[in-house]
């Protein structure tokens, strides 16, 4: 995979060199909006589930990369919640202004981020067959500190935002715990194992 500007075009050029020559995923639709063009990949190998969305504003600034996959919601809205900022890779602090523009430490940390994938993993909590509440640990990015976020998922948005406090009243004031149906713990490794468990296959 490449990591210098000198040995591809731009973004687009880069990703699709990336995604495509690995063999583990293939375009699968494309659209615009506005001002910007998202590119939707499907995946050939690993979780066929996985899909990776790519946004672009120019050729040689991008807006986002998605990495998405039903069964872990919580990966999903924390993803659809940031998109990337010009100084995402670098070391000054402030947040810069939208999108990431194509240099060389740029390519660098996006290259990192789709060869090693996702790591970590979420706990989902089901109630009726739907989830209800996600457990998150991960980093932004390969070598980035892991954290923790607990994100809670329902149809009125009013009510999704009463969640944590209804939990934290039943566990507090009356003793007890919300119940749920079911619960699952996904290894992001099984989502997104990253194209390096791709290029020799």
């Amino acid at each position: 995979m490449p990591n210098s500007p000198q040995l591809c075009f731009n973004w687009k050029h880069c990703i699709a060199i990336w995604l495509v020559e690995s063999r583990a995923f293939r375009i699968s639709n494309l659209f615009s909006n506005g001002h910007t063009e998202t590119v939707i990949y499907s995946a050939l190998k690993g979780n066929p589930d996985t899909r990776i969305e790519v946004c672009y504003l120019t050729p040689k600034r991008l807006i986002f990369i998605h990495i998405f996959n039903p069964a872990t919601p919580g990966k999903n809205r924390q993803q659809v919640l940031k998109n990337l900022c010009n100084y995402e890779f670098g070391s000054q602090k402030e947040t810069g202004q939208p999108g990431l523009d194509f240099s060389e430490i740029n390519i660098k940390g996006i290259s990192n981020y789709l060869k090693q994938g996702f790591n970590g993993n979420e706990t989902i909590y089901y109630r009726k067959g739907s989830p209800a509440k996600s457990r998150l640990t991960t980093s932004s990015y390969p070598g980035s500190p892991q954290h923790t976020i607990t994100y809670h998922f329902h149809e009125q948005p009013f009510l999704e935002k009463l969640q944590p406090f209804l939990e934290k009243f039943l566990n507090i004031v009356i003793g007890r715990e919300i119940e749920y149906d079911e619960v699952q713990t996904i290894d992001l490794q099984n989502v997104f194992s990253g194209l390096n468990h791709h290029t020799d296959t």
